[in-house]
């Protein structure tokens, strides 16, 4: 009996077109996963197509990367000495600290790179391209920078001592003048107002340079000899400084002063004069007879300072605080107290005169405690948060002052006219306010203990 064919039987071919169907595309689907997971490395190899690849703390010396396309690669701490990077395609490439000592980087494209950190000493970078790349504190000793496009470049803190560079090499004056400096020495140099913040001049001799006003703010400078230096008005903020450091006495604590605050510090008769002590905190320091002509004390501390007998002539002290400080026989002739707050400063005995910049209510205050003020007249003034403790204001016409916070301690303002005058918060313990006008007065938050009032007056 012949036989049927199997296809020709309609229930096998439904089963075998269902399988089709359902099969083909799985199949298909299996081998592109197959292909994309599986099988790349077959079709894509590395180098030279390696973006993103990741080879941290890889043991890379001499390896051969030239002309390879490495985006976005990472090399974090990796040893790539010697090599090969001829052309490599760099773009975001995270080098923090590799060691790319002795590499070729000849004309690779390293723009917005990160290679902070890293030891690229003896590294052939000439015709490299380094737009937006992070170099901080990186090692370029020895490296070969010519026709090397430096402009844009941070290259805070980097050592630059042997590095190669020349007129092609593209470098922001100040970087030129720092790769200058580290090579050729700073002896006896001009480097007035020079802007040398965040430099890498370890070991940089200085001696009898002139500094004056320069910017050394971050600058490592350990090491360094600044032995007659002149470093009037330089910022030493946030500046390293070692015991090697060679500088004279009074430069190494103007450099404590700015970046170790320390509360009641002893400065009793130092010389500071001509220091940039911007930001100091001099809380209740003891600057009784100190030097201080010249200073620049700019948003400095000086809340319940001791400056009896400073000399602050010609001194900066804008935006300073000065709160409760002791100013007897300071000298503030020619001074800028623009904004300076001296709340409850003690101005007894201060010396100043018209070349000193204040608050006219500060100086009506100094006025009042030197000269006296009885009977004077001083309707609408503002005196809030003057110390006139113990002054004479007898009879004085104080109709609408301002005296909010004011200390009037002990003062005599008998027979005075305080109508309608503000007294918040002021101090007024053993004032005498004997047949004293008083209406309108405001009172709230003063402190009246012992105070002497009018007979018969009732406080509101």
């Amino acid at each position: 009996m012949k036989r049927r064919p199997l296809l020709a039987d309609p229930a096998v071919r439904a089963r075998l077109w269902l399988a089709l169907i359902i099969g083909l595309p799985l199949s298909l689907f299996l081998l592109y996963f197959a292909l994309v997971f599986g099988l790349d490395d077959l079709f894509r190899r590395c180098p030279p197509a390696c973006r993103e690849a990741v080879y941290d703390r890889g043991q890379l010396a001499g390896a051969a990367f030239a002309g390879a396309d490495l985006q976005s690669a990472s090399f974090v701490g990796a040893n790539l000495a010697g090599a090969d990077f001829n052309g490599a395609d760099l773009y975001f490439a995270n080098f923090q600290g590799a060691n790319l000592a002795g590499a070729n980087l000849q004309k690779a494209n390293l723009r917005g790179a990160l290679l902070t950190e890293a030891d690229l000493t003896d590294a052939d970078m000439r015709g490299a391209v380094l737009t937006g790349a992070r170099m901080q504190q990186v090692i370029l000793g020895g490296a070969d920078l010519r026709n090397t496009d430096l402009s844009t470049v941070f290259l805070i803190g980097a050592n630059l001592r042997g590095a190669i560079i020349d007129e092609t090499t593209l470098l922001t004056p100040k970087w030129r003048l720092v790769w200058e400096i580290v090579n050729g020495g700073g002896t006896g140099r001009n480097l007035a107002g020079a802007d040398l913040r965040e430099a890498f001049l370890a070991q940089v001799d200085f001696t009898g340079a002139d500094l004056r006003q320069a910017q050394l703010q971050d600058t490592d400078l350990t090491g360094a000899d600044l032995t007659d230096a002149q470093l009037d008005l330089v910022a030493l903020h946030q500046a390293r400084l070692d015991e090697t450091t060679r500088i004279d006495a009074k430069w190494r604590l103007v450099w404590e002063i700015v970046n170790r605050a320390e509360r009641g510090r002893s400065l009793a008769g130092a010389n500071l004069s001509d220091a940039d002590l911007t930001g100091a905190v001099l809380f209740a320091a003891d600057l009784q007879g100190a030097a201080l002509s010249n200073a620049v004390l700019t948003e400095a501390d000086l809340r319940q300072a001791d400056l009896r007998g400073a000399d602050l002539r010609g001194a900066t002290l804008a935006d300073a605080t000065l709160r409760e400080s002791l100013l007897t026989g300071a000298d503030l002739r020619g001074a800028n107290l623009t904004e300076a707050d001296l709340t409850w400063a003690v101005l007894t005995g201060l010396v100043w005169d018209e070349s000193t910049t204040v608050a006219d209510k500060w100086r009506l205050g100094w006025d009042i405690v030197n000269q006296g003020g009885a009977g004077a007249d001083l309707r609408g003034r503002y005196l809030s948060f003057v110390n006139l403790s113990g002054a004479n204001l007898a009879g004085a016409n104080l109709a609408g002052v301002n005296l909010q916070g004011a200390n009037l301690e002990g003062a005599n303002l008998s027979g005075a006219d305080l109508t309608g005058a503000v007294l918040t918060s002021a101090r007024l313990v053993n004032a005498d306010l004997t047949d004293t006008r008083l209406e309108g007065v405001q009172w709230e938050g003063a402190a009246l203990e012992g105070a002497r009032l009018p007979a018969g007056f009732q406080l509101p």
